[in-house]
């Protein structure tokens, strides 16, 4: 990569962190980034730097919280004693994560997962909320036909939304309602009566981890089809981690955090599906019709977009299948810088959408947590399938063929 273009790049990580620091949500955010990635995956020469806040923020983040202080949020939410809603409350949490801490309880007879907001995170993430401003300049400097100003209010927005239990209940129940019945996927249904903009109580679920999977091919497979096909359902999850996805005793895959997500628009999607095939296809032409009618990059650069996409995915972006795990990812990474040129290129010409930020967030979380986990599957027809047909693609005759 060119001088000029790593010191954009460094400009705008160096501005990052110093907000990252300078904020008490900042160490939320460095913290969520610590649990989504493999620290390697960072490129030189940030790494190490990275690294070191990565680090110290997740260590700060994960502190529990004394089941005194949860059980009064659950009173001022409830307006009434836990025990009024409550059989049991179980002390010790289940899952302490930068943003939320989950507990084990007993409503009606049925054991329940109660998730509640970190206490004073809400205001403090909208006081530093203006601080993203102090991006703009450093982000428009890096990507030049990126709007720095509307991708960051989209990037507000959408963090709003993420510290609003109620709306994730909302959410959740869309997934439950439009999965019922289906034959390997399973959402568990919220309590809405109890759902408060800083409590969500849902159904408990029994099950191992995705990294404990017994078959994590085909688990890893059936988590392309709910990320990718729920664009066909309107709708996107944004911020999958390998512990909130479940496989249970019937081999069903089960999700269990939905606070991020967006709404998407049936024609974005089908184009974003129309630049997939052309990409398959190797069709520059039609590649560089389909960007630049979703705003991704002008035509003329999609001769380079394709060359560079197939040069660094390598195997990945075959038919056959094709192991998606650490090390994939930074052989894709090194491949990719080993051509300055087209990157530079791209990175100049090309620009994203605000509607496209938390897909496109999606997208890389999905496959980071397979990455981590560790899987081998036909990806890019994985893709395909659950792009054209939603949740009704069936990934296990796909691995089967393969």
């Amino acid at each position: 990569m060119t001088d000029d273009a790593l010191r954009r790049i460094d400009a705008l990580i160096q501005v990052g962190l110093r907000i990252a620091r300078s904020a008490p949500s900042g160490r939320v955010a460095l913290a969520r980034l610590a649990a989504a990635i493999d620290p390697d995956w960072i490129p030189r020469p940030w790494g190490e730097q990275i690294l070191d806040e990565l680090e110290a923020a997740r260590v700060a983040a994960h502190d529990p919280i004394d089941i005194e202080r949860i059980e009064r949020v659950l009173r001022d939410a409830w307006a009434a004693p836990v025990t009024d809603e409550l059989d049991e409350l179980d002390p010790d949490p289940v899952a302490v994560t930068p943003g939320a801490q989950v507990h084990r309880g007993v409503l009606d007879g049925s054991p329940v997962a109660i998730k509640v907001l970190r206490p004073g995170l809400a205001p403090s993430v909208r006081q530093d909320l203006a601080l993203l401003d102090g991006l703009v300049g450093p982000l428009g400097a890096a990507f030049p036909m990126v709007d720095a100003r509307a991708l960051l209010r989209e990037a507000r927005e959408r963090v709003l939304d993420e510290l609003d239990f109620e709306h994730e209940a909302q959410v959740q129940r869309r997934f439950h309602r439009a999965l019922r019945g289906h034959p390997f996927l399973t959402v568990p249904a919220p309590v809405t009566r109890l759902a408060h903009d800083n409590v969500l109580v849902s159904e408990w679920v029994d099950g191992v981890p995705l990294r404990e999977a017994p078959n994590r091919d085909e688990a890893a497979a059936r988590l392309v089809v709910f990320a990718i096909g729920s664009a066909r359902a309107g709708i996107i999850h944004a911020d999958l981690y390998p512990e909130d996805v479940l496989v249970t005793g019937d081999g069903r895959l089960a999700i269990l955090d939905f606070g991020a997500s967006r709404i998407v628009e049936a024609a974005r999607v089908e184009r974003a599906a129309v630049a997939l095939e052309a990409f398959v296809a190797r069709d520059a032409d039609a590649l560089g019709e389909a960007l630049e009618e979703l705003g991704w990059l002008p035509a003329p650069h999609a001769g380079t977009a394709l060359g560079l996409g197939l040069h660094s995915l390598g195997h990945l972006s075959g038919h056959e299948p094709a192991t998606l795990d650490s090390d994939a990812v930074l052989a894709a990474r090194d491949r990719l810088l080993r051509r300055p040129r087209q990157v530079v290129e791209l990175v100049l010409a090309g620009g994203l959408p605000p509607e496209d930020l938390w897909p496109t967030r999606g997208l890389g979380q999905l496959f980071g947590t397979i990455a981590r986990v560790g899987a081998i599957g036909p990806w890019r027809e994985l893709v395909r399938a659950a792009l054209r047909d939603g949740w009704d693609a069936r990934p296990d005759e796909l691995t089967r063929v393969s």
